[in-house]
């Protein structure tokens, strides 16, 4: 069990830190950020700002690693159905595996122009074919829906305890056995996406901070990294 140290050293600590420029190596001058964010809520130290640390590399998928995964996940057997089609959410609308695992059926919503996908608070993004018909053929054969009530399960993805969705560490694992890189492939089809159709767009269709999709727009130099977003107008 680890204990804090007495007041009197911690207050020792943070002199001798006033005293001293920090060390030069990144690891440890945000492995400390936790001290100081002690020390400033003791009001020890009053005037410190650490910034989170940054990645220094972003995981990414080529496109041509992407695409053969969607070819795979949509055109061949290479897992059960669902797992499948949850893939295929992970990479053709860069959705994280969390969010996609606590999906709802009412989020496939089926319009005159086809089926669409509620991701964000706005504009539902389409679903093309053939991912169109493989959404319809799974909601049409859920599994693990007598885990549910007697009415079906609400989730996407039901799970295998009653009423609740698959577990998304048992999604994570899955998808990782069957050869996906998460992360890269969530920030390849971001990559893309934002080359396609204006960052801020894509935010509001996905579930995006402006910011993140800026960043990949930016990354990626779309054309459309000038596009601002239009605010909302609110009637009176």
């Amino acid at each position: 069990m680890i204990t804090a140290p007495p007041a009197a050293t911690r207050r020792h600590v943070v002199i001798q830190l006033r005293k001293a420029p920090l060390p030069d190596g990144p690891t440890t001058r945000h492995a400390i950020r936790t001290f100081f964010v002690w020390a400033m809520k003791n009001r020890t130290c009053t005037n410190i700002t650490i910034g989170f640390r940054q990645a220094k590399t972003v995981p990414l998928l080529t496109q041509g690693q992407r695409l053969a995964m969607l070819k795979a996940c949509l055109t061949d057997d290479i897992d059960t159905l669902s797992h499948r089609v949850a893939a295929t959410l992970l990479l053709l609308y860069a959705q994280p595996v969390v969010k996609i695992a606590a999906m709802k059926s009412t989020d496939v919503i089926l319009t005159p122009g086809g089926l669409r996908l509620s991701l964000g608070e706005e504009h539902p993004a389409p679903v093309p074919e053939p991912f169109a018909s493989l959404l319809t053929e799974h909601l049409a054969s859920r599994p693990n829906m007598r885990t549910g009530s007697s009415s079906g399960s609400p989730w996407l993805f039901p799970g295998y305890r009653a009423g609740q969705h698959m577990h998304p560490n048992t999604l994570m694992m899955r998808l990782r056995e069957i050869g996906i890189d998460l992360l890269g492939a969530r920030n390849a089809s971001l990559r893309s996406l934002v080359k396609e159709v204006p960052a801020p767009l894509v935010a509001e269709m996905l579930g995006y901070s402006y910011q993140v999709t800026q960043k990949h727009g930016a990354a990626a130099a779309d054309p459309w990294s000038r596009y601002a977003p239009i605010a909302p107008v609110r009637v009176n």
